[in-house]
This record gives C-alpha cells, sequence and structure tokens, in this order.
C-alpha cells in the first residue's frame, strides 16, 4: 500500500509540473511572431527573400502563357482520367481496382496513338494482360469494336454477365472483361469530348 502512495505522489507531482510547464507556454508574451516586420533585423530577411524570387522576373508574359497552357492541358488529362477512373469502379465493382486505374490512364493515349477502335481497346489492356499476344486480343476485341448494338450497352452486358469473382474467371473470360471495360471507358472519353 506505500508504494501505491509513492506511485501516485510522484504520478500527481509530474502531472503537476506538466501542467505548469504548459501554462507557461501558452501565457508566455514575450515574442508572438519569430519576426517583427517592423524591425531593422526583419529588413535584411525580406530582401533575401525577395532576390530569391526574383528568378520569376525573368520569364516573359508568353512564357508564363505557354507554360499555363501546358499545366492546364496536364491538368485535364489528369481530371479526365480522375472521373473516368471513378466511373469505371462504380460500373465495374468485379474488376480489380489497379486494372481499372491502368485502363483509365491509357485511355487517351490509345485514342490518339491508334485509329481503329479495335487497336485503342487492345492498346489499353496491354499492359494488364501481359501474358496475351496483341493478336490475340485483336481477335478478342473485334466482336466488341465492331458489335451492331450499341457499345456502352453491350460492354457493360459482357462484364454484367460475369458476376464471379475476378479471381474465378478463366484467362479468356478475365480478357474479354478487360476489353469491354475497355470499351466503355473508350465510348465515356468519346461522351466527355
Amino acid at each position: 500500500m506505500a508504494t501505491q502512495s509513492t506511485d501516485s505522489q510522484y504520478f500527481r507531482d509530474s502531472q503537476t509540473q506538466a501542467e505548469m510547464e504548459l501554462l507557461a507556454t501558452i501565457v508566455q508574451t514575450d515574442i508572438a511572431y519569430p519576426w517583427n516586420p517592423a524591425q531593422l533585423e526583419s529588413e535584411s530577411y525580406l530582401t533575401a527573400k525577395e532576390q530569391e524570387f526574383a528568378l520569376f522576373d525573368s520569364f516573359s508574359d508568353s512564357d508564363i502563357a505557354q507554360k499555363s497552357q501546358i499545366l492546364f492541358a496536364q491538368l485535364e488529362q489528369v481530371w479526365l482520367a480522375t472521373t473516368l477512373q471513378k466511373s469505371l469502379c462504380e460500373k465495374f465493382a468485379l474488376v480489380p481496382q489497379d486494372f481499372l486505374a491502368s485502363i483509365a490512364q491509357s485511355v487517351q493515349k490509345a485514342t490518339v496513338k491508334c485509329q481503329s477502335l479495335a487497336d485503342q481497346m487492345v492498346e489499353c489492356v496491354l499492359n494488364i494482360l501481359p501474358q496475351w499476344a496483341e493478336e490475340d486480343l485483336q481477335v478478342l476485341a473485334r466482336p466488341l469494336a465492331y458489335a451492331m448494338r450499341e457499345a456502352d450497352s453491350f460492354g457493360v452486358e459482357v462484364v454484367m454477365a460475369t458476376r464471379r469473382p475476378w479471381t474465378e474467371l478463366s484467362e479468356i473470360e478475365q480478357a474479354r472483361v478487360s476489353l469491354a471495360v475497355a470499351r466503355y471507358a473508350i465510348s465515356q472519353l468519346e461522351l466527355s469530348d
């Protein structure tokens, strides 16, 4: 019992000391800011900071306009890929998220790089299906690319018909589903343009 009172007394003393240190830190009124702009020492600090940013004065207005256009184009691409990925995740929950992200990121490049729809679809899934030859994927992509029905509903029908988890699908089924997701992503990108 004597040891408990010693321990509890030690705890109270350390707690009281910690409270006092905290109170002293809060109440301290010496300096509210690390430097005061009105003091003479602050002038040299502010001058040094202004000289660091003098580099930006060397850019012309046309340079800034050109660089900003590039930046905004890149931001738009990121925005489109992000919204497309979100749309794919909502629509195709059974497909692994990293596959959907990869397809969403490659859609824009594929639509610029390839002319035919089948080529675009294959280009979108090549990096997630490395075990497949491009020619084999072309064979699987043709029915999706040249379907007589509306492409949006056809791609969704293919994926929705396979209600099994991704790991239980055969390699051919995974390839077909991936191509259907790519077809849907391409149609969504065309709609957003």
